[in-house]
């Protein structure tokens, strides 16, 4: 036993000296110290760089989606024509669309933006009230100076987030020249990817060794299968979401539906934190109203929520990548944490591209597991 065991240890100590030297023949620079410092500060320098242009890199890959979803309409026309005229005819007919759509929606989202910017300030008085125990709210059981320290509390925080928006706006609407001209250059970009995908591919795959082509392919392929769901399926999303909240609320008679509507449409792009936050102005509309109004609001959003939730979202990201909600919203506040309101936006996707690299190189190749583990 002992003679065993000791040609056990043996053995496994040979074929641990056999996978060190196998990985020192296969990246020599491991072996010295000087070199393995240096690579670590060379990572170190990239990291801080992209954290320095995260900007950058963020609109980079907007426009990397915005070409997916140019490359459905394009894909459809070079069928019958050359690709570049399909990729010109598609940008021609988005523009025009556009172009169309604001001219029959400014003016009537123009004129709702006058009394909702009225109601706003009227609803949060209302919440405060409410909150208060004023009219009977959910606090009225309490002390009063519990029900006053809420109530300020809560007009305290409201006061912030609004004083927020307003000073953010003055900015936003200087700096609209500059969102124009970045808009322009994204989607000159997303042109391009449309136009020629295979070309960026192929530079790509150049820098990768001849033997690892295969599994570069195999990666590219998946993850364009699923950023081309999940891009496809977020688009229905929003448009259903937006369309079902904007006849919600014009049922129930809150004025500026339209704009709360494309709020909804908007904030569906981020999962949770933006479906709820785009619900918050709706409701305190309709409590600028009546309390009737405000659970009337909320049970349209509820009711269009748990429609996307339980109907639409199966249905329509059923061959998409599947991000679990806890890992989603711990990405989202990562993300957010380190670039802001643009990482939020950015996290979902990120993550379906994330999940999936990790889904093929490590958990099927590496640890060897099927593809549904």
């Amino acid at each position: 036993m002992q003679v065993r065991g000791a040609w056990n240890g043996h053995a496994l100590a040979t074929s641990e000296d056999v996978n060190t030297s196998r990985t020192l023949g296969r990246w020599p620079l491991l072996a010295h110290p000087l070199a393995v410092g240096a690579a670590f500060v060379g990572l170190l320098l990239l990291l801080k760089i992209a954290l320095d242009v995260h900007d950058v890199l963020l609109l980079g890959f907007f426009a990397l989606l915005l070409s997916i979803v140019l490359s459905f309409p394009v894909g459809l026309l070079a069928r019958v024509m050359p690709r570049w005229m399909a990729v010109v005819l598609t940008l021609i007919l988005l523009l025009a669309g556009a172009s169309t759509l604001a001219a029959l929606a400014v003016p009537r989202v123009a004129s709702q933006l006058g009394p909702l910017a009225e109601q706003l300030p009227e609803g949060l008085s209302r919440a405060r009230e409410w909150l208060s125990g004023e009219h009977g709210g959910p606090v009225s059981k309490l002390t009063a100076g519990q029900g006053q320290d809420l109530s300020q509390r809560a007009e305290a925080v409201a006061g912030q987030l609004v004083s927020g928006l307003l000073a953010r706006a003055v900015p936003a609407a200087f700096g609209a020249t500059e969102a124009l001209v970045v808009g322009i250059l994204v989607l000159v970009l997303a042109a391009f990817l449309a136009y020629e995908p295979e070309t960026y591919k192929r530079g790509l795959r150049a820098l990768v060794p001849l033997h690892a082509e295969p599994v570069f392919d195999e990666t590219w392929r998946r993850l364009g299968h699923a950023l081309r769901h999940w891009v496809g399926g977020t688009m229905v999303s929003m448009t259903i979401m937006g369309t079902f909240a904007g006849l919600g609320l014009t049922l129930i008679g809150v004025e500026g539906s339209l704009v709360l509507a494309l709020i909804t449409f908007v904030g569906t792009f981020v999962p949770y934190l933006g479906a709820v936050a785009s619900a918050v102005p709706g409701l305190i509309v309709a409590l600028a109203k009546s309390p009737a109004q405000f659970l009337a609001a909320c049970g349209v959003y509820l009711a269009v929520h748990i429609f996307e939730g339980y109907v639409v979202s199966p249905f329509v990201m059923r061959k998409a990548v599947r991000i679990r909600p806890a890992l989603l919203l711990f990405g989202q506040a990562c993300l957010g944490g380190f670039f802001g309101v643009m990482g939020i936006v950015v996290a979902t996707p990120l993550l379906v591209c994330i999940q999936a690299v990790v889904q093929y190189l490590w958990v099927e190749r590496r640890l060897g597991k099927p593809a549904s583990a």
